[in-house]
């Protein structure tokens, strides 16, 4: 086992990369929603769409992210710090009214309202990671508002301050196959 030192300094170097934030909503199979907040998500595939993020193994919330649940992921616009910080608790009752809507069915999740761009997805594949589990999402529909993303780096909330003349990237479209 490392010293706390080094897991400090670990913690630290991963925080120096900088991510967007989101919430990851589903539901028990009692139906009980859930809500989570996650800067763990990173796409996967194109075809099949998929994306993935990881939950803490020991966490409270993951029977509702079993495989085959539907689950949607949250992508949280600049002024919903506080909304972050609402899921990132350990506690029951995050939804309080008004705080996200009941989605279409009652086995469906959540949805926190106002948010940048929303993933509907269904847990395609569950993979052990160390003290987390890694859940591939496949993507069933994308919703997207305009705005500007909510950013996390190094243990601070922020924003995104594109570099001057910076130019758009269209990386999968120029894509050859060689990255070298």
């Amino acid at each position: 086992m490392k010293a706390s030192n080094e897991l400090r300094a670990l913690r630290d170097a991963f925080g120096l990369f900088a991510t967007g934030v989101t919430i990851v909503t589903g539901r028990r199979p009692d139906g009980e929603p859930v809500g989570v907040t996650a800067n763990s998500l990173a796409s996967v595939s194109l075809a099949p769409p998929q994306l993935l993020w990881c939950l803490q193994r020991e966490s409270t919330s993951m029977d509702a992210f079993a495989a085959g649940r539907p689950f949607a992921v949250h992508v949280l616009k600049l002024d919903q710090e506080a909304q972050a910080m609402h899921f990132a608790r350990r506690a029951a009752g995050k939804f309080v009214p008004g705080a996200c809507s009941a989605g279409g069915a009652p086995a469906e999740p959540p949805h926190v309202e106002g948010a940048l761009c929303r993933f509907e997805c269904t847990v395609s594949a569950l993979h052990p990671g160390g003290d987390h589990v890694i859940i591939v999402g496949e993507v069933g529909s994308v919703t997207a508002a305009a705005g500007e993303p909510l950013v996390f780096q190094g243990g601070v909330f922020g924003r995104f301050y594109p570099q001057p003349r910076a130019r758009h990237v269209e990386a999968w479209e120029t894509f050859s196959g060689d990255w070298f």
